[in-house]
């Protein structure tokens, strides 16, 4: 139909158009004709255009997908959650032995069994101690007779010195006996000087045999447990002894963890710490921190004083959750609000100003790299702004340029 019309208003032109090579006074007529036919087709073209372009936004509007959304704050680090395991240690664990050679001749303890500082482990036979001891007893008292009688000598050579010494200046005696004397004086004081030394070396024998028999009972250096006993009686030591018992203060329990740099600046000396093990709680506080880095683990020790009353076993591993603050800049998004992208970065889309309107909005694509995750939320950083709009969810189905509106 608009094709027909068109072919007759082509007619009509091109008839006027002979019409006015024939007669030119047509000429004023024809020119109104033909401006009142163009104004009322631009008119009409005008309409046209205007009808199909509110058509097309009333489609945009119609089609915009509803989509949730976040408001996107910068932050400048967060906070992660660092599980590091640790052993249940005995404050003190040694084993007790002899530092001498000998026969165990009693064991009085068995593994399980509590002791008390001081109570007796273990004896060795010391029957040629004794002997020993007995033998440098009778020695010293001999040593001792012989003592007392090298000082009476000493004292009678003294004597004779003296009154020799005096009856050489009144000229009745020579000079030889006077000398002889003098002899005799140093030979008895000399005997003094040996019997005493003899004395002291018997006596430091009875010492050294005392202290041997001393060693030959193994008793608690500390209240614990014995965990361990490495013989039976009528079992040989050699030079040097050996261990008899292994002994654990299980009454002063701790636990060694190896912390990394800002884990253990997070921590606070003195302050209460709670460990996990098999379901239940094992109650701590931080005793110390070791001020240097383990060439080999790259790790700060620290150590736990387990508090008393808890039943707690050594030698079992038990778990803590150290928070962590990390100084990096991002933003917290929720997971859903990440689609995968390339290069193992991760896609979020963020509301745009769209022609001006405040109904709709465009969706604007940013590439984001997480940084640690959580059970349902991200911390990540990328192109994002603070105080963007961000779509919270359903991302799989959305792609840069929709045109959208915000729940």
């Amino acid at each position: 139909m608009t094709e027909k019309n068109t072919n007759k208003s082509s007619g009509i032109i091109s008839a006027y158009g002979d019409s006015l090579k024939k007669n030119p006074k047509l000429t004023i007529a024809a020119s109104i004709f033909l401006v009142v036919v163009g104004g009322l087709a631009a008119t009409r073209t005008g309409e046209i255009i205007g009808r199909a372009s509110a058509a097309v936004d009333s489609v945009d509007v119609a089609n915009a997908l509803t989509v949730s959304t976040v408001t996107a704050e910068q932050t400048q680090n967060y906070q992660t959650v660092q599980y590091v395991s640790g052993q249940v240690m005995a404050a003190r664990e040694s084993d007790h032995g002899f530092d001498r050679s000998g026969v165990l001749a009693e064991v009085l303890v068995d593994e399980g069994d509590r002791v008390k500082k001081g109570d007796i482990l273990a004896k060795l036979d010391i029957r040629k101690l004794n002997a020993q001891h007995n033998q440098f007893k009778a020695d010293l008292e001999s040593a001792k007779a012989f003592a007392v009688e090298a000082k009476t000598n000493q004292q009678r050579a003294k004597a004779a010195y003296d009154r020799y010494s005096a009856l050489k200046d009144s000229g009745h005696i020579s000079q030889h006996r006077l000398d002889q004397a003098e002899t005799d004086l140093a030979s008895a004081n000399a005997g003094v000087t040996s019997a005493m030394a003899n004395i002291q070396k018997i006596e430091a024998a009875l010492v050294a045999v005392n202290a041997d028999i001393d060693l030959a009972t193994l008793s608690a250096k500390f209240d614990g447990t014995v965990v361990k006993r490495y013989r039976d009686e009528g079992a040989s030591f050699g030079m040097g002894g050996g261990p008899m018992i292994r002994l654990i203060e299980d009454g002063k329990l701790e636990i060694r963890v190896g912390l990394t740099e800002n884990a253990a600046t997070s921590m606070e000396q003195g302050a209460k710490y709670t460990f996990a093990q098999n379901g239940r709680d094992i109650n701590t506080t931080l005793r110390s921190i070791v001020g240097q880095v383990d060439q080999n683990t790259r790790t700060i020790s620290a150590i736990f004083d387990i508090d008393p009353g808890q039943n707690v076993i050594p030698g079992t591993l038990a778990e803590i959750a150290v928070n962590v603050n990390v100084n990096e800049t991002g933003y917290w998004l929720p997971t859903e609000a990440l689609a995968e992208s390339r290069r193992g970065l991760w896609t979020a889309y963020t509301l745009s100003p769209f022609e001006g309107r405040s109904d709709v909005s465009e969706l604007k694509r940013q590439e984001l790299q997480v940084l640690y995750t959580e059970a349902d939320r991200v911390y990540v950083r990328g192109t994002l702004s603070d105080g963007d709009q961000v779509v919270s969810s359903g991302t799989h189905r959305l792609s840069s340029g929709f045109i959208v509106k915000a729940n």
